[in-house]
């Protein structure tokens, strides 16, 4: 495997982006990147497209080889990179099995439940459309009620990760999105709230894993800024 050629197409907007990137970054992976500006529509060249025909980020390009969708490029990078640790995508069957949980947890409910308020606002900025404010509230009742779920998840194992006491790509996938508070704006609140403990402390145990740090720091200060002053101003 020639992983010094391998190529990240991806945006720091896209959580799903970012969950890829921090995962080179913790194992130290040799690797290019190609920021692809959204803003400008370059996810729909068709030079983009000949990575990735959805035109959509995350996607790599391992040598000759190309592959878009966050979670099958973590599993990828997990069976084909050695210096990934192992627990981020066990062997053992019942591990692996509920890792893959998690990330299907994530794509089918989490991510989307966490995106929904803030996404009212973007597209109401980018679109001119108008929204109810009962829609907003349902949408942003369903963020925090996912919130509540991944409570629970979080209780269902010993250790401050999503399935024991290391962490996997389903944590990298999952805090990517949680992320997402900050984009409706609900940081203060959580911070406020006694209801998420386990969150609290899983959030705190992500950020000390340097690749996700730096990741998450160089959103917070470079991006978020932008894309919380344009949708809210």
């Amino acid at each position: 495997m020639q992983s010094r050629q391998l190529t990240l197409y991806w945006s720091p907007l896209s959580q799903p982006s970012r969950a890829v990137h921090a995962l080179l970054l913790i194992a130290d992976i040799p690797f290019n990147t190609v920021v692809i500006d959204l803003s400008k529509g370059e996810q729909r060249t068709e030079d983009f497209k000949k990575i990735n025909p959805r035109g959509v980020v995350p996607a790599i390009q391992d040598v000759d080889f190309t592959l878009g969708e966050s979670t099958a490029i973590l599993k990828y990078l997990c069976n084909t990179q050695p210096s990934i640790p192992e627990h981020y995508w066990p062997k053992n069957n019942e591990k692996r099995a509920l890792v893959d949980q998690f990330l299907e947890y994530n794509g089918n409910h989490f991510r989307d439940s966490l995106h929904a308020p803030y996404m009212f606002y973007l597209i109401q900025k980018l679109r001119g459309v108008t929204f109810e404010p009962a829609e907003f509230e349902n949408a942003m009742k369903a963020c925090w009620k996912e919130l509540d779920t991944l409570e629970v998840y979080l209780g269902q194992h010993e250790g401050d990760f999503i399935i024991g006491k290391e962490p996997t790509i389903a944590d990298i996938q999952l805090y990517s999105d949680f992320t997402s508070i900050y984009y409706n704006k609900i940081e203060d609140q959580f911070a406020e709230s006694d209801k998420y403990p386990r969150i609290k402390a899983w959030r705190d145990k992500m950020l000390e894993i340097s690749g996700v740090k730096k990741i998450f720091d160089q959103w917070h200060d470079n991006v978020l800024p932008n894309i919380n002053g344009f949708m809210y101003s």
